[in-house]
C-alpha cells in the first residue's frame, strides 16, 4: 500500500510541477515565481497520502532533534564550499566575488538561515523526510539515496530547461543534473546520520545561497559554471563519504 502510495505521489508531484512551470511560460516575469514550486512536494503529499490514502504524514516529516554535530557542520560546510568556489571562480577568471563588501556576507548568512532553509525545508520534509521513512523501511540507505537523488535530481529538469541560460545545453544540463544527485546523496546522508530533517534543511538552504547561486558580475559561461560546481562538489562527496565510512556498510 505504501509503495503505491509513494508512486502516485511522486506521479502527482511531476504532473503538477510541470503543469506548474508550463502556465509560468506565460508570464514575463515568469522566473520570480519558481518559489511557488517548493510547496508542491508537500501539497502532493496532504492531497494524496493525507485526503486520499488517509495515511499518518506528521511523523514521515522527521521533526526529530538531531545529532549535535551534524547541525554546526550543515552551516560551515556550505559556508566553506561556497567561499571555495567563488575563490576559485576570482582568481582564474577575475570575476567578482561572491559578495563585494563583509556586511554582504553577513545578510547572506542571514538569508541562508532563515528565508533559504525555510524554503528548502518545504521541499526536505518530503523528499528527505517523507520519501526516505517510507523507501527506508523496504531498501537498503544507498538504494533509497539513489533512487530519491535521481527523482529529486530530475524534479529540477524544468529549471534547466526553462530558466538557464547554457550556451550549450548538451553540456551544462547533465552537468547541473549530476550536481543536484550529488548533493541529494549528501543530504541523504546527512539524513541518515543526523537522525533529523533539521540539519537537512540548513545544509540546503545554505547550499543554496553560498555554493549554488552566482557571484556579482560573472563572465564565466553558465554552462562551465556547472562543470566546476560540480566536479567540484563530486570530489568534496567522496572525502565527505571517507569521513562517514559507516554509512557505507548499511
Amino acid at each position: 500500500m505504501k509503495k503505491n502510495v509513494l508512486f502516485m505521489t511522486t506521479f502527482f508531484l511531476y504532473c503538477l510541477t510541470f503543469l506548474t512551470h508550463y502556465f509560468l511560460t506565460f508570464f514575463e516575469q515568469g522566473r520570480a515565481f519558481l518559489g511557488t514550486t517548493m510547496v508542491i512536494p508537500l501539497l502532493s503529499v496532504i492531497l494524496i497520502q493525507k485526503i486520499f490514502a488517509r495515511l499518518p504524514v506528521l511523523s514521515t516529516f522527521s521533526f526529530t532533534k538531531p545529532t549535535w554535530p551534524w547541525l554546526p557542520a550543515s552551516i560551515i560546510i556550505p559556508f566553506s564550499l561556497g567561499l571555495l568556489l567563488h575563490s576559485y571562480f576570482y582568481f582564474t577568471h577575475h570575476d567578482s566575488f561572491l559578495i563585494k563588501t563583509p556586511s554582504q556576507l553577513i545578510m547572506l548568512l542571514l538569508i541562508g538561515l532563515t528565508i533559504s532553509t525555510g524554503s528548502a525545508l518545504l521541499e526536505e520534509i518530503v523528499w528527505r523526510g517523507n520519501f526516505h521513512v517510507y523507501l527506508r523501511q523496504h531498501y537498503s540507505f544507498w538504494s533509497t539515496a539513489f533512487l530519491i537523488g535521481i527523482l529529486w535530481s530530475f524534479w529540477h529538469l524544468p529549471i534547466a530547461l526553462l530558466y538557464k541560460s547554457y550556451i550549450m545545453p548538451t553540456v551544462g544540463i547533465p552537468a547541473y543534473l549530476l550536481l543536484l544527485f550529488v548533493l541529494s546523496l549528501m543530504l541523504s546522508i546527512i539524513r541518515e546520520c543526523g537522525q533529523s530533517i533539521v540539519p537537512v534543511a540548513i545544509f540546503h538552504g545554505m547550499m543554496n545561497v553560498f555554493y549554488l547561486s552566482d557571484g556579482h558580475d560573472m563572465t564565466i559561461s553558465p554552462d562551465n559554471q556547472e562543470l566546476v560546481k560540480c566536479l567540484m562538489l563530486i570530489v568534496f562527496f567522496f572525502l565527505f563519504c571517507h569521513r562517514n565510512v559507516t554509512i557505507l556498510k548499511k
